[in-house]
C-alpha cells in the first residue's frame, strides 16, 4: 500500500488572556493547520518548520516547539484510484499575538479562533481530536510552569544542602507512563535535564528496546529534583520537602502507570522495602517497581533484570490500551 508522510505545527497565541489557534483557509473552503509533505533529506521537525513557514509565514526554530508534544494522525484516502495511507505528525508552538502571518498562494487567508470556535469550524474528526489533545496539553503546560517556578525556588530563605540548580522533569505532559528516579546526578545538575549521563543512556535503551517507544513519549523526573552533592541519597527531610511537588506533577500529567526506579523512589511512593525482592511488580495498581539504572551499571547482571522488568511493563501497558 502506498504511504505518504506530512508534518506541521499547531500554532497558538494568547489574545487578551484567551488562547487562540491559527487556522488556514484552504482553497477547497475548509480550515486546516499549517502542514505539508516531507521532502527528501528532512526529518519530521524540519518538515514541520519548513511547511509552517511556507504556508503561514510563521518561521520557527526547533527551540520554539513545545517539548514533549507530538500528535500523530493516520487516515486513508483515494487518489486517481489508488488507496493511500496518510501519516500526519503535528508539533506545537506558541507565538506572540503580534507575529505577522502571511499565507501562501495555496490558501485564501487565515483566522485566529478560540477552542470552541475552532471545534465548531473544523470539518474533520481527526482535526477535532488534535485540537482537543492540544487544548488539554496547553492547560497542563501552564499548570506545570507555575508549579515548577514555585518548586525551583523552595531553597530560598531556608537551610539548604542540595544544589540550587533545579532539574525539572521533561517529556509528554499527556504521557501514559511517568518515570521517577532518585535525584539528579552531577551531569543532570550541569545540563538541567533528568537522566542525561550513563544512567540516562541505559534508560533510553530500555525504553527503546523493551518498551518499543521513545523517551519523548514518556514523562521522566525524580523524587528530589535538586542534585545532592557527592551523589549522596537525599535525606528524609529533603524528600518530605520535595514530595508534595512531585505529587502535584503526577496529578497534572495523570499517567496510567508510574515507574519507580530504585530504592528511594520505591520506598517513598509505594512503601517498598526491598527492590531485589519486589522488582517487576505493580503496587496499588499504578506503581511499577524496578532497579535504578545506576545500580544496574554497577553490577552488569542487573541490566538483564531491568530489561526483563521493562519487557513485563510493556505487556502491562499494552493490556491497558
Amino acid at each position: 500500500m502506498r504511504e505518504e508522510f506530512s508534518y506541521g505545527t499547531v500554532v497558538y497565541s494568547k489574545f487578551n488572556n484567551e488562547y487562540k489557534y491559527l487556522l488556514l483557509k484552504r482553497e477547497e473552503g475548509w480550515l486546516d493547520f499549517p502542514k505539508g509533505h516531507i521532502e527528501k533529506g528532512e526529518d519530521g521537525v524540519k518538515a514541520a518548520l519548513r511547511e509552517t513557514c511556507e504556508e503561514s509565514g510563521v518561521c520557527l526554530q526547533p527551540g520554539n516547539l513545545v517539548p514533549g508534544f507530538y500528535y500523530n494522525i493516520d487516515y486513508f484516502f483515494t487518489y486517481k484510484g489508488t488507496k493511500i495511507l496518510k501519516h500526519v505528525g503535528m508539533y506545537l508552538s506558541e507565538i506572540s499575538p503580534d507575529t505577522t502571518v502571511k499565507v501562501s498562494n495555496e490558501h485564501r487567508g487565515y483566522v485566529w479562533l478560540n477552542y470552541q470556535e475552532a471545534m465548531e469550524a473544523l470539518r474533520f474528526g481527526n482535526q477535532k481530536g488534535l485540537l482537543e489533545y492540544t487544548s488539554t496539553y496547553i492547560e497542563k503546560l501552564d499548570r506545570m510552569r507555575v508549579l515548577n517556578k514555585e518548586y525551583g525556588e523552595i531553597y530560598r530563605g531556608r537551610k539548604w544542602d542540595l544544589s540550587t540548580v533545579f532539574v525539572p522533569g521533561e517529556g509528554n505532559l499527556n504521557a501514559a507512563i511517568f518515570i521517577v528516579g532518585q535525584a539528579p546526578g552531577r551531569n543532570e545538575d550541569i545540563m538541567k535535564k533528568p537522566f542525561v549521563g550513563r544512567s540516562g543512556k541505559l534508560l533510553e535503551s530500555l525504553i527503546t528496546d523493551e518498551l518499543h517507544t521513545d523517551r519523548e513519549s514518556l514523562y521522566i523526573t525524580s523524587v528530589v529534583q535538586f542534585f545532592p552533592p557527592e551523589n549522596r541519597a537525599p535525606s528524609d527531610e529533603e524528600i518530605a520537602l520535595c514530595l508534595p511537588y512531585l505529587m502535584k506533577q503526577i496529578e497534572i500529567v495523570n499517567p496510567a502507570i508510574i515507574v519507580l526506579l530504585g530504592a528511594v523512589a520505591a520506598r517513598t511512593l509505594a512503601q517498598v522495602k526491598s527492590i531485589m525482592k519486589e522488582h517487576g511488580k505493580l503496587f496499588m495498581d499504578k506503581y511499577y517497581v524496578t532497579l535504578h539504572p545506576a545500580a544496574a551499571l554497577r553490577n552488569p547482571a542487573n541490566i538483564e533484570i531491568m530489561r526483563s522488568d521493562f519487557r513485563a511493563l510493556e505487556k502491562i501497558v499494552n493490556g491497558r490500551e
